[in-house]
């Protein structure tokens, strides 16, 4: 095959506010209480699609679900004006949509309170976006609004919706499964490689998804994996956690699926993909996000969107001691259910009290581990090495390897941890805490930011 290039971005969530016209304290609060750089992200947006047409080599686009923020109609309409100044410069775009573009609560936001705003139909959005996708499909599967391009003479594109319910399952439904089944198998006789597109993971970004954030996952992604696997998918591009990650199944009958998680355009690490497609695999590389035409309060716009995000995470820890309504609104952003959290309301308090005040000397002498803190990391605060963790997981930085001060301190508490706290994953399985942690500092996987992927041989 000729080695075909193309990006993938997604998690847009676009807040057209030059339009919409939010402002006050209110505006200000629920920018500031996500992760995601809000009242920026038209002009991170507009930087990342200024690059993209910069590069001539590249004339795909694939954007897959959550482009606005929550479905509002102006953010809409002003990223389809976006979307068609890209094809004026000789790109060719291809979407998926997700729950944020249609089943969420639009608003807009003033002092005087929030207003609702009005949103586009699954159905509407299918028509409005008709000019990215669904007017080169060689095929549709009308019930999901899903689809298969050409992308070039012997590649293909799946863009699945898994909408699912559009509330408690996001998935593939059989009927939708059989399509993609027929679709690949149509590919292959057709002499063309196939991949696909769709909004939520299959495979966990992170080992902690299993435990708290189940539902975020696609639904069903245990069967589906493998399914898609066993069908012949080799590649599958995702969003939804935010989380920049790349990782891998392989079925019992020895076939590999490629999951390739990107994080959100607008919120930190400003992170999208370039891929070269060859008939020896596919070349990831990540592309970020350096400058954009905003304010950013004197520092780079890296420096400001990574700071927007600690504080938020920091946030957390300190509503978890002395402000859990706020501490509720804030999980919310990682797919934890607040109201599942306030049935444990007590403990996580007495916890959030306990671990702002502790050091590594202070939680590993308690642990009997104090032999295993070196001196320079001693008197660090651990709430400060958890909001790192937590940055470097979601940036796809996991430098906390084996051989730093941190793992080697942090790990055998949690190992002495285990064997007194039995935590089980959404499955009944007994999670083992050390092998957890170890997990979310240290990823000793496929390398998240830049990676080869091979093909399987045929």
């Amino acid at each position: 095959m000729k080695p075909l290039n193309f990006y993938h971005l997604t998690d847009l969530h676009y807040y057209a506010n030059e339009v919409i016209g939010s402002y006050g304290e209110k505006y200000e609060l629920k920018d500031m209480l996500d992760q995601k750089c809000m009242d920026k992200s038209g002009a991170i947006i507009d930087a990342a699609f200024r690059d993209v047409c910069e590069d001539k080599e590249t004339d795909i686009v694939l954007i897959s679900g959550d482009l606005t923020f929550d479905g509002e109609v102006q953010s809409h309409d002003a990223l389809i004006e976006k979307l068609y100044a890209l094809k004026e410069k000789g790109k060719r775009v291809f979407i998926t949509f997700a729950t944020h573009d249609f089943y969420m609560h639009a608003r807009k936001y003033t002092d005087e309170g929030e207003t609702e705003l009005p949103k586009y139909t699954r159905a509407q959005l299918r028509e409005k976006y008709a000019d990215f996708g669904y007017n080169e499909a060689i095929a549709e599967h009308k019930n999901s609004y899903s689809y298969c391009v050409q992308l070039s003479d012997d590649v293909r594109l799946l863009a699945l919706n898994d909408d699912g319910d559009f509330d408690k399952f996001c998935g593939f439904y059989n009927d939708l499964l059989f399509w993609i089944k027929d679709q690949i198998e149509a590919a292959h006789e057709a002499g063309c490689e196939i991949f696909a597109m769709t909004h939520h993971p299959i495979l966990e970004p992170s080992p902690v998804y299993p435990l708290f954030s189940h539902k975020a996952m696609l639904g069903g992604y245990e069967f589906t994996g493998p399914y898609l696997a066993n069908a012949g998918l080799e590649y599958i591009f995702v969003g939804h956690t935010h989380i920049h990650d790349i990782n891998s199944l392989t079925t019992d009958k020895g076939n590999t699926l490629y999951q390739v998680n990107t994080a959100a355009l607008t919120a930190y690490p400003l992170a999208y993909r370039k891929i070269e497609f060859s008939d020896k695999g596919m070349d990831v590389k990540t592309v970020q996000v350096t400058e954009i035409d905003a304010d950013t309060d004197g520092m780079s716009v890296l420096d400001y969107s990574k700071k927007h995000f600690t504080y938020m995470i920091e946030l957390i820890f300190d509503s978890l001691e002395n402000d859990f309504d706020k501490f509720c609104l804030l999980a919310q952003g990682f797919s934890v259910d607040g109201e599942k959290l306030r049935k444990v309301e007590s403990l996580l308090h007495k916890f959030g009290k306990m671990v702002n005040g502790l050091t590594f000397k202070k939680l590993c002498g308690f642990f009997g581990c104090g032999k295993y803190v070196d001196s320079s990391i001693a008197d660090d605060k651990i709430v400060k090495f958890l909001c790192s963790a937590i940055v470097n997981m979601y940036s796809g930085n996991e430098v906390y390897s084996p051989d730093t001060p941190e793992y080697k301190a942090i790990i055998p508490v949690c190992q002495k941890l285990g064997k007194v706290i039995k935590i089980k994953d959404h499955s009944g399985n007994r999670v083992d805490i050390a092998k957890l942690v170890a997990g979310i500092i240290c990823d000793d996987g496929i390398n998240d930011i830049e990676a080869f992927l091979p093909a399987k041989c045929k």
